[in-house]
């Protein structure tokens, strides 16, 4: 096995990968990365792990065909087993550890995107990159252990076992970390937890807007001007309903809002596990009128669009992670409010353009929203920041730095 001598790139993610009629598919955004690393590398061979979804339908994922333009003449995709329990990880470990050892050794840049342990492929190629002696990237795109506890927070007993697995996971992670080349650490949160064990932590982000849908100064305007005129704050949120994104304190401030008299329109876009839950607790509040559930939306166009249209995206982030959407707002021209981490904060450090509650305080998230809609004019400069900040954050930006970091590895 001879290393080449193409500008390649080794991947290995936990992104989901399907089989679909003509090749893998994956989803919308991350075909989106794939082919800006295939702008930045000769080759890139990226290894995922099988959808659980059905290989033609099922979820809301927006799937993509791979096998078509620059995906299709430079990148290469494999899926590898979905094994995330010790059983399945054991009868897998053998056959993809001998198909990761040949791919370590046949390209010439490596990226690891590490999680936990089991089932964890991207730690296991990280393991066999360091028996090779060879230099990779280590990528981290949130803190696990925040992730797992929340996951798992009215299941006691599975609780109990993960803290007891979890300072042996951490420590091989942390492990890995300290043999990298260079470490991506996506967002504030995941550089504040792991920068110190990594030899040359770097904090990057991730997001796929472009400079083309940055929000014109006449848009800006239009929503300045609506917000001014004291008409009910539109207030929006992107993503999953799942308990990591804290969906019932987002209710929660919501309803305490109404009880002052606060007027509001808000939305919350996406699909999940909590929907059906959180519906009805809508309607159990009698909040029905105010809120409003469109669902999944695939259309980035048309989530650019709802952003640039609402006054604020309200979040209510339980562990920390590197939402996207926190981006996107910012570029929409739309305030970020919501739970105090360092990934935030990081992202507003320069201009502005969000307000942010500590210790995850319903109370204070509802403060800093009623203080809005009472002084407009704070508000509008809020927008005005919001949108300066979201001038730092293209795609064709991000990659390019993240492209530069992993050729040091």
């Amino acid at each position: 096995m001879a290393l080449d001598d193409q500008a390649s790139l080794l991947l290995v993610t936990h992104v989901s990968i399907r089989q679909g009629p003509y090749g893998p598919e994956v989803d919308e955004q991350t075909a989106a990365g794939i082919e800006q690393w295939c702008q930045h590398f000769d080759r890139v061979t990226f290894y995922g792990v099988e959808s659980q979804a059905n290989a033609i339908s099922g979820g809301s994922a927006s799937w993509v065909r791979t096998d078509e333009g620059l995906l299709g003449a430079r990148a290469r995709l494999v899926i590898l087993p979905h094994a995330y329990t010790p059983r399945k990880m054991i009868r897998h470990y053998g056959a993809v550890r001998n198909e990761l050892r040949q791919a370590v050794a046949t390209h010439r840049h490596l990226c690891f995107t590490l999680g936990s342990i089991i089932g964890d492929w991207p730690t296991i190629a990280a393991l066999e990159a360091i028996e090779q002696r060879r230099r990779y990237a280590a990528w981290i795109d949130r803190v696990e252990p925040f992730v797992i506890r929340n996951k798992l927070a009215r299941a006691p007993l599975k609780r109990l076992l993960a803290e007891m697995v979890m300072p042996f996971t951490q420590a091989a992670i942390r492990y890995v970390l300290r043999k990298s080349t260079v470490a991506l650490l996506q967002g504030g949160d995941s550089f504040a937890y792991y920068a110190r064990s990594a030899s040359d932590p770097h904090c990057t982000y991730d997001t796929h807007t472009r400079c083309t849908e940055q929000i014109s100064a006449s848009a800006l305007l239009r929503k300045q001007d609506r917000a001014l005129a004291r008409e009910p704050l539109k207030i929006v949120y992107v993503g999953r309903v799942a308990g990591m994104k804290g969906p019932f304190d987002w209710l929660a401030c919501l309803a305490r809002l109404h009880t002052q008299g606060i007027a509001f329109q808000a939305c919350w876009i996406g699909d999940g596990p909590d929907l059906p839950a959180l519906k009805a607790q809508v309607s159990r509040a009698g909040l029905n009128h105010v809120i409003d559930f469109p669902g999944f939306e695939g259309r980035r166009t048309h989530l650019l669009d709802r952003l640039q249209e609402s006054d604020l995206l309200l979040f209510c982030h339980k562990t920390p992670e590197s939402a996207r959407c926190l981006i996107e707002a910012l570029v929409s021209g739309c305030p970020i409010i919501g739970y105090d981490t360092a990934y935030p904060r990081g992202l507003t450090q320069t201009y502005g353009g969000g307000l942010f509650a500590p210790g995850h305080s319903i109370e204070k998230l509802a403060d800093h929203v009623a203080r809005l809609h009472h002084d407009r004019q704070a508000l509008c400069q809020l927008m005005e920041a919001a949108a300066l900040s979201g001038t730092l954050y293209n795609e064709d930006a991000v990659y390019a730095h993240r492209a530069a970091l992993m050729r040091r590895g």
